[in-house]
């Protein structure tokens, strides 16, 4: 989808719609049951920064990615999580899995 000169994927406008509720969801203190929901906006935060940076990601490795650094969430502190996906994420780009 073309907004002015930009170009919005799904997997993107999805990601964005995902945080917007998400910074929604904080402000009107609703509850997300098992999951931080400041944890999962940072998360949403970057992972649309990185597919933002680089169109050119594979998305089904990708949505395994993310869907494993979102569930990793659940157990581990967000540093871990964050270190997790960025050199999970780095790996995926020197084997070119993504």
């Amino acid at each position: 989808m073309y907004i002015g000169p930009f170009y919005f994927d799904t997997k993107e406008i999805f990601l964005i719609l995902a945080a917007i509720l998400l910074a929604v969801s904080m402000f009107f203190g609703w509850q997300a049951w098992w999951f931080d929901r400041r944890e999962l906006l940072t998360l949403a935060i970057l992972m649309l920064f990185t597919k933002g940076l680089l169109p050119s990601i594979h998305n089904e490795a990708f949505f395994i990615l993310a869907l494993v650094t979102i569930f990793s969430s659940l157990y581990l502190p967000i540093f871990q999580v964050i270190l997790f996906y960025f050199v999970s994420f780095v790996m995926f780009r020197v084997l070119k899995v993504i």
